[in-house]
């Protein structure tokens, strides 16, 4: 087992590795290149799950301040512009309510940029009606808001066996911690959240448990018996269930796992009848929550997706209909309205920029809609758990909000 001090060492003397994962749709390309590899990757590989070595993190502990290690505190200071994207990047965006936003954003000043992972933070506490910076610019692979003021960030490493490692913040992002030792969670705690995360690239994700109050972050001691990869860390939690999407390590086929009891148990749908999947193995099916038990599961892979919905009675997932989409290997997404209207989105190859193209399911066929004040380069959109909606446009440096999913409105821009 990996030593404590071994741990501290490496967190402290690691240096960022070049970036792979970004919001930025200019690296749109890489990305789908990286998700034909995984794809591909061999049904035998994805029995690492069982295998990957995973850490608790002490929030508690120290955290040094090298200058390729975890970010050292930061004062928090007003931006002094209600629009503190103008002009730059934004790499991410995160919320856990209509309130408590924050948007990572890219530290590139123009010209070609090297350390496109490192960003600075910036947060509010007022719906984006003023804005702070959060500490020192950090350099990450992915964030998750857990709380109003709790983070977790998966760090980029370059030492061979040990690619990334977790910080967690339970500040707003002013303060950082890493990983000290090993451990297990029975359950995701009242008050905490789960996250799916690998210290490995290109190796499946594990469910850990974020738990705010003793400070800690720990692998479920019961996972899901599916394979999952995930550029991401957050996973959908609604009605006090929690469901992960991934595939059958049988046989390939795309399943959903759901936890009635806060990740304790699982119980799991393979979706057996679903389209034929063009590659070696399916890709997870896209999922999407509501306030309420009832989640939908849209199969991916050619030009025809399977749609499912269960209202959580006894996990039984209906299958609605076949949505006829373009086949792009791109990003694609899934979410439900206000009014309860299933959209399906993708990012589909324009004769001069990639655009987000949306489906809604209406009259029992999915129809081709529009997002009303919502630019097409602006998303993925996403689903706070008190039912707003947002998404950013990286390329201007605008974050938009929603009531209802059909309407929209900038954030960020006054």
């Amino acid at each position: 087992m990996t030593g404590l001090r071994e741990l501290f060492e490496d967190a402290a003397g690691s240096s960022a590795r070049p970036s792979r994962l970004t919001a930025d749709e200019v690296y749109d390309a890489g990305r789908r290149r990286h998700r034909r590899r995984l794809a591909a990757t061999t049904v035998a590989g994805a029995t690492a799950l069982t295998v990957v070595a995973v850490a608790a993190v002490n929030l508690l502990a120290p955290v040094p301040a090298p200058v390729d290690g975890p970010p050292a505190a930061g004062r928090t200071a007003p931006t002094g512009d209600p629009d503190p994207a103008s002009g730059r990047r934004i790499q991410w965006s995160g919320a856990v309510d209509r309130n408590h936003l924050y948007l990572s954003l890219s530290t590139c000043t123009g010209g070609p940029c090297q350390q496109k992972q490192t960003v600075a933070l910036v947060g509010s506490t007022d719906g984006g009606r003023t804005w702070s910076d959060r500490g020192t610019p950090i350099t990450v692979s992915a964030l998750a808001v857990i709380g109003p003021d709790t983070l977790v960030a998966a760090v980029p490493r370059n030492r061979p066996g040990a690619d990334r490692t977790l910080l967690a913040s339970l500040d707003g992002g002013r303060t950082w911690a890493a990983a000290r030792s090993a451990g297990t969670a029975d359950a995701v705690p009242a008050g905490g959240a789960p996250i799916c995360w690998s210290p490995q690239v290109g190796t499946p994700c594990t469910l850990h448990a974020v738990d705010p109050a003793t400070r800690t972050v720990a692998p479920l001691a019961e996972q899901p018996p599916l394979t999952m990869w995930t550029d991401e860390l957050r996973v959908e939690k609604s009605a006090g269930r929690l469901r992960v999407a991934g595939t059958d390590p049988a046989t390939g086929r795309p399943a959903v796992s759901t936890s009635a009891d806060a990740g304790r148990s699982w119980s799991t749908h393979v979706f057996a009848d679903a389209p034929a999947c063009p590659e070696e193995r399916c890709e997870a099916p896209l999922l999407a929550v509501t306030g309420t038990a009832t989640t939908y599961a849209a199969t991916t892979g050619g030009d025809a997706r399977a749609v499912y919905r269960t209202d959580g009675t006894g996990e039984r997932w209906q299958r609605l209909t076949d949505a006829h989409l373009p086949d792009e290997p791109a990003t694609k997404g899934s979410f439900v309205t206000a009014d309860g209207t299933h959209v399906l989105f993708q990012l589909v190859n324009g004769r001069n920029a990639d655009a987000r193209r949306y489906w809604a399911a209406r009259d029992g066929a999915y129809q081709a809609v529009e997002l009303v004040g919502l630019p097409t380069t602006a998303g993925p959109v996403r689903r706070t758990p008190d039912g707003w909606f947002y998404a950013s446009d990286d390329a201007d440096g605008t974050l938009y909000g929603s009531t209802d999913g059909w309407r929209w409105s900038p954030v960020t821009r006054r």
